[in-house]
């Protein structure tokens, strides 16, 4: 049976090797027995030759032997696979390599092959700034291409997979870093300190340019150089800023003890670390930084700046040394102090050993990728998820969606995630046209089309999805159109439950709305709802039963961040207060007028009781209006939004949680309250009463009105062993709502289209 292909997209490779050809390299040998590997690259020399046979597969040289050969891969590749394998081929995997020519051939190559999958793994060493303006914004455009068309992305740092974020790439993503072969480097070690001299030697290994900082080095060595005058410095690497470095070293007055050893052969720097004390790399901006990885695994203390990828490799203080960005001194200062304390020294390089050995052996390396590679290979459904929220966006789907790019593709599923984000700064109604026009774009090589509400990005799924003949899975967590109704009303009598608003007539914007959600989920060949009181709702919609599928949101355990004292100390909340917790939009159906109005009364016996609201909204304004007339100004604080570890902070240091909600389809902030240990209290409403059991796991109240709600707060506040019990039974709670469950429940409906 013939081996898989992967089919390596690389701007250059051997003999030019860098990080990204030694990525390949290393990763390929090692699976060479599973996969049969093709490296399509561009050919710049005419020496070498246009087809050669190497252990780790076949490399494939295209173009003329010029350097201008890389320009032209985005066309070369394309055209070399159409050649040999024709139109409808797509038994192999693409792998793009490094923000370069060959991973925007590889991004071309997937429009011509919507059905073979797309990895690309993003390694880069400049700065931001140049990502996006560099080659008049020719990278930037570059990187949007590639992860656009992406199936996969794996980063060589948590550094690069955010900024493969920032470019609102939302797909399965993973960290995957370079590595290095930590025995090579360990045995020049043990051989060279047998030869050690008396100096100090401090040892960079860096091409010249202005990123790698060695300028910086430089100004810092002839600080250092005026206390310790047996130190010198060796820079391996050679580039265009060799004279000014050598004029700058001269300058200073230490020209003699830089020894500027020129370009390394890779093979041969095991030995040149191997006579030093310390690696210092001082960059500007890093991707990664391999070359403090070969200096751990050789056994030498690293210090880097903490700028990029670095952070990801140095612990300060454990596995190497941070310092600031573009600061000698500082620079100078954690040198010294390495040279005057060898047994410090000693730690730092023992941990950062192990740490080579443990997180960059690229046996560990390339089995990651092999599970990358065969997960694409054998995906048995792809999914396009069109959403409107995905991190750093806050809010249940953002988080939902999230989860499933982490976890379907542990289970047969490829998923590619179309966030609506991507054309929200287009105008109203043209948005909605590109949105389209993306999800059919994706949809060539899917399966499925899974919207995640049934208006904002519904109607464009269900339209792209028709367009391209594919099946239609539908998500319902709320009713936009009662929403949309509650927003505009301001008069109170006016005001509807979620049920009361399913009968009658409306204003003629609301009855689009509900024609709109109500059509897309009529046609969606199967609906997804959290919580059974939903699940009635959409039947009312004219739904039939057996499409809907009860899945309840899943909550992912963290640990409780601090103790209750600690958060309220960083909270600037009073030890001897009796706190209670909100967290929502300021929206009508969440009742937090109510709230407000019940705490006037709960101040006259409970004179330490403050309230915290978290979130904002339309009501706002008129909320702190509120808190003014009733003089409630030191006793309720609207806090607005806040970042999500912050929330955290509040519910654990809360006393109790309060959720008033007329509606709640499921609530995800209920679970994170049961989970930092805070006491709750919420409404009947909505699916509330399928996470709460009254008088075990909280209290689940009927009447939502200020009286009501101030008794029921003292009667907590009075009872500490009632508190202690809400506690105890919501921490049960949690285990209902797994992280696996939701996965295998997703998958199942998924695989039954």
């Amino acid at each position: 049976m013939a081996k898989p292909k992967i089919i390596v997209c690389a701007t250059a490779y051997h003999p030019f090797v860098g990080g990204a050809e030694i990525a390949i390299q290393e990763v390929a040998r090692r699976l060479s027995g599973q996969f049969d590997f093709l490296i399509l690259t561009a050919r710049m020399s005419r020496h070498l030759p246009r087809r050669e046979a190497r252990p780790e597969g076949t490399v494939i040289r295209l173009g003329f032997g010029t350097r201008f050969d890389k320009w032209l891969l985005p066309f070369l590749i394309p055209l070399h696979l159409i050649w040999n394998f024709g139109f409808r081929a797509s038994d192999f995997v693409l792998w793009g390599m490094d923000i370069s020519q060959g991973s925007v051939a590889a991004a071309a190559a997937k429009a011509l092959f919507p059905l073979a999958p797309l990895v690309v793994t993003v390694q880069y060493g400049e700065s931001p700034d140049y990502l996006r303006y560099g080659r008049g914004g020719l990278i930037r455009r570059g990187f949007r291409m590639m992860l656009a068309r992406a199936d996969r992305v794996t980063a060589i740092s948590g550094y690069l997979l955010g900024l493969a974020r920032a470019f609102d790439y939302c797909g399965p993503a993973a960290i995957v870093r370079n590595g290095v072969d930590v025995e090579k480097f360990k045995i020049q070690n043990v051989k060279g300190k047998t030869t050690r001299q008396t100096e100090k030697i401090i040892i960079s290994v860096s091409r010249l340019v202005p990123k790698n900082g060695i300028d910086i080095l430089l100004r810092a060595f002839a600080e250092v150089k005026k206390e310790i005058p047996q130190a010198v410095l060796h820079i391996a690497g050679d580039g265009p800023e060799r004279d000014a470095l050598e004029t700058l070293a001269g300058a200073l007055g230490v020209r003699g003890a830089v020894l500027f050893l020129g370009e390394v052969p890779h093979d041969d720097l095991p030995a040149h670390l191997s006579t030093a004390d310390i690696f210092v790399r001082p960059s500007r901006s890093e991707g990664m930084g391999n070359a403090f990885v070969e200096a751990m695994a050789a056994g030498l203390p690293v210090i880097g700046a903490a700028v990029g990828g670095i952070p990801d490799i140095i612990e300060h203080e454990r596995t190497g040394l941070l310092v600031r960005s573009e600061d000698a001194y500082d620079l100078a200062r954690h040198i010294r102090d390495l040279l005057r304390d060898p047994a410090f020294a000693k730690k730092l390089a023992s941990a950062g050993r192990e740490k080579a050995v443990r997180d960059f052996d690229w046996d560990k390396i390339a089995a990651a990728y092999g599970d990358i590679f065969s997960q694409e290979i054998n995906a048995k459904k792809r999914v396009v998820i069109a959403t409107g929220l995905f991190p750093p966006e806050i809010g249940g789907p953002a988080t939902y969606v999230h989860l499933l790019t982490e976890g379907l593709v542990r289970h047969g599923i490829g998923l590619r995630v179309i966030p609506f984000r991507s054309v929200r700064m287009l105008p109203k109604g043209i948005r909605h046209i590109a949105y389209v026009l993306n999800i059919i774009a994706v949809a060539r090589g899917g399966d499925i089309v899974f919207a995640q509400d049934p208006v904002s990005t519904g109607l464009p799924a269900l339209l792209a999805a028709r367009l391209m003949g594919k099946s239609f899975l539908l998500k319902i967590v709320g009713d936009y159109a009662w929403e949309q109704y509650m927003q505009m009303q301001n008069d109170s009598a006016k005001r509807k439950t979620l049920e009361e608003f399913q009968q009658g007539i409306y204003d003629t914007k609301t009855e689009v709305r509900r024609f709109i959600e109500r059509h897309v989920a009529r046609h969606a060949k199967r609906v997804i709802v959290p919580s059974e009181y939903l699940k009635k709702i959409v039947m009312r919609w004219g739904v039939s039963e057996e499409k809907i599928t009860v899945i309840y949101n899943a909550f992912v355990r963290q640990g409780i961040p601090v103790s209750k004292e600690k958060a309220r100390t960083m909270l600037g909340i009073s030890a001897h207060s009796f706190h209670i917790v909100s967290i929502g939009r300021l929206v009508p159906w969440k009742g937090y007028d109510a709230v407000i109005s019940a705490m006037a009364v709960i101040v006259r016996e409970i004179p330490e009781a403050h309230l915290s609201l978290i979130g904002s909204g339309l009501e706002e304004g008129a909320l702190r209006k509120k808190i003014e007339d009733l003089g409630l100004g030191g006793a309720v604080s609207l806090v607005g939004n806040m970042p999500h570890d912050t929330a955290l902070h509040y519910l654990r240091a809360g006393d109790v949680f309060v959720s008033n909600s007329s509606y709640e389809g499921f609530s995800h902030t209920l679970l994170e309250a049961l989970a930092m240990g805070i006491p709750v209290m919420a409404s009947d409403a909505g699916g509330n009463g399928e996470i709460i059991t009254d008088g075990v796991s909280g209290r689940l109240y009927r009447r939502r009105d200020a009286l009501s709600l101030a008794e029921e707060i003292t009667r907590l506040y009075r009872d500490a062993s009632l508190r202690e019990r809400y506690t105890r039974g919501g921490k049960t709670v949690l285990e209902q709502f797994g992280v696996d469950a939701l996965l295998a429940s997703t998958a199942e409906t998924i695989f039954s289209l």
